[in-house]
């Protein structure tokens, strides 16, 4: 598939936040391109249409923030493995639905905020440039569940390891793709199974390993004493 990568030069403009946007929808991130664009204060250097080229672009333009669209394929893979390379660019993900899970999974694999599918188009330059300054607005059942899950952390913060339990071959599997940083959706398109039926053993395995998050079981794949 022919790339649709544009590199725009403003050498009239003052400093900028150099902007790459992600999308496999190519109306979609040349729309957004487009209003992002007409502010001055920020500057759409690129699009990438899949996680590959998106890494590919983040690494050769060097952009200050990537806009990811929630439904990019391996997205959270992605975000990851730049993550634990570098800090930069900052990674925004856009279109996210609202629950405290999928918040989560997000958040775990390194990005520095998100705009929900609920946003209003007219709000996107407000917040892009919210998250840039460090702010992020939450829903009041998001924020809830965010302080449940640290509270419910806490008991794993003194750096006990979790007592391994035997896993089902499937549940070996889904611990396996959760360490590689896949979302539930990810993993169940993998697998070719559920969504359901994913969260089902994920949560299996979570209580087998005594742990409470994904992010745990991630590290307890990558652990050289488990």
């Amino acid at each position: 598939m022919q790339s649709d990568v544009q590199i725009t030069d403003r050498p009239d403009a003052a400093p900028a936040l150099k902007l790459l946007i992600t999308s496999e929808v190519r109306f979609l991130r040349e729309s957004l391109g487009e209003i992002l664009g007409r502010n001055r204060a920020m500057l759409v250097i690129g699009h990438a249409q899949d996680s590959n080229e998106m890494l590919s672009l983040s690494h050769e333009l060097r952009p200050d923030m990537v806009l990811l669209d929630a439904a990019v394929r391996n997205g959270i893979a992605a975000v990851r493995q730049l993550r634990e390379t570098t800090a930069r660019p900052r990674f925004v993900v856009f279109a996210v639905i609202e629950s405290v899970e999928s918040v989560v999974d997000w958040a775990e694999a390194g990005i520095a905020g998100y705009i929900p599918s609920t946003a209003a188009l007219a709000d996107l330059n407000a917040l892009v440039t919210d998250i840039e300054a460090g702010r992020q607005a939450c829903s009041g059942s998001v924020s809830a569940g965010l302080i449940r899950r640290i509270a419910a952390t806490a008991k794993w913060s003194d750096g006990r390891r979790p007592s391994p339990a035997k896993l089902t071959r499937r549940e070996l599997e889904i611990v396996g793709l959760i360490g590689t940083g896949l979302s539930n959706k990810e993993i169940a398109r993998r697998l070719n199974i559920g969504v359901a039926t994913t969260k089902s053993h994920v949560h299996s395995v979570l209580n087998k390993l005594n742990l409470q998050r994904r992010g745990q079981a991630a590290n307890w794949t990558r652990s050289p004493d488990r």
